[in-house]
Parts: structure tokens; sequence; C-alpha cells
């Protein structure tokens, strides 16, 4: 058996040349490459700009959110001390225009009443119908003063100077006491 042995290694020795009957040298060690790790000052760049965005984005929000936004007694104020300063610039159809859609807007936005989508007489009677409403006391005097922005409007009735400023008066008058309170009636008659 160790014959065999000895013929079984000296069989593998001549598979094995010797390194100078070798064709072929050692092959050269192969470098893998590394991917360069991107540099700290770049991500603390990015990191620092998206930083400076938030914030800037919460001073933009927080200052939005701290203007006063103006009431709707304010809104409506505002529009009629402008609609009286160009009374005898407007035509009569224009500034009564004007002086209505002002007071629907006012109702609809202090009241969430759908006026100024409505007809004259469709929001009078849908204000008649509901007694609830807080302007149910103020009906009549809506009603004189819709009606004649209303002649002027479209039966191109002419408002002269006194009765420009009557009707400013009288929804001036309107909006002032039902922004403070709803309980006592005002003269919205021009």
């Amino acid at each position: 058996m160790a014959a065999s042995l000895l013929g079984a290694a000296g069989h593998l020795a001549a598979q094995n040349p010797a390194a100078a009957e070798d064709i072929r040298g050692p092959k050269p060690l192969v470098e893998i490459p590394v991917p360069e790790k991107p540099h700290f000052e770049f991500w603390l760049g990015v990191g620092g700009g998206v930083l400076l965005v938030l914030v800037a984005w919460f001073i933009w929000r927080s200052y939005r959110g701290k203007q006063r936004r103006k009431s709707p007694p304010e809104i409506a104020l505002a529009s009629l001390a402008e609609l009286e300063a160009n009374r005898e610039s407007l035509e009569a159809e224009a500034f009564a225009n004007r002086a209505a859609q002002t007071v629907r807007q006012y109702i609809a936005d202090r009241f969430g009443i759908a006026a100024p989508r409505r007809t004259t007489e469709e929001f009078l009677r849908d204000l008649a119908k509901d007694e609830s409403q807080s302007l149910a006391g103020e009906s009549d005097h809506l009603r004189v003063f819709l009606k004649s922005c209303d002649l002027a409007k479209f039966a191109g009735s002419n408002l002269d100077t006194q009765q420009r400023g009557e009707l400013v008066q009288a929804a001036r008058s309107f909006v002032t006491s039902t922004a403070v309170s709803n309980s006592t009636s005002t003269a919205l008659t021009p």
C-alpha cells in the first residue's frame, strides 16, 4: 500500500511543474476601486440650505398669519367711504350697483346669507320666510334701500348728489348698527 501511495505522490508531483517550468507567472493584484465618500462639507451645506429654507418659510407663514384680517364691517365701511369719495364721478347705475353690492357682500360675510347671488326679491322673500334670522328686523329697511338701488340700476332713475349721500349714509348706518348688535332696528331708508 505504501508503494501505491508513493506512486500516487510521484504522479501528483508531475502535475505541479516547478516555478521555473511554469509558463505563466503570478497575476498582479487587482485593486477594486472604492467610491469616494461625499465630503462632510457638502452634506453640511445641503442640510444648512434646507434648514434655512424651512426657517424662512416658518417666518413668512407666521408673519402672514399675524396680519390682521379686516372684519366684514371694516371692509364694508371702507368700501362705502371709497364710494362716497367717488360719488360724483360715477354714473347713477354704477353708484347704486356698488352701494347695493357693498351691503349685499357685508350681509353675506357677516351673517352667512348668500345675498350677492340672489335678486332683491329672492333675498327679501327668503328673509321674510325665516323670522329666526338676525336680519328679520331689518327687512323693511333693507327692502327700501335695495329697491332704491334697483330703481337707479334698472329703471334708469337718476340720483342727484343728495340722494347718493343718503344711500351711502343709509348703508353706513345699517353696517354700523348690525356690526355692534342686531337688537336695534336701523333706518336704512334713503
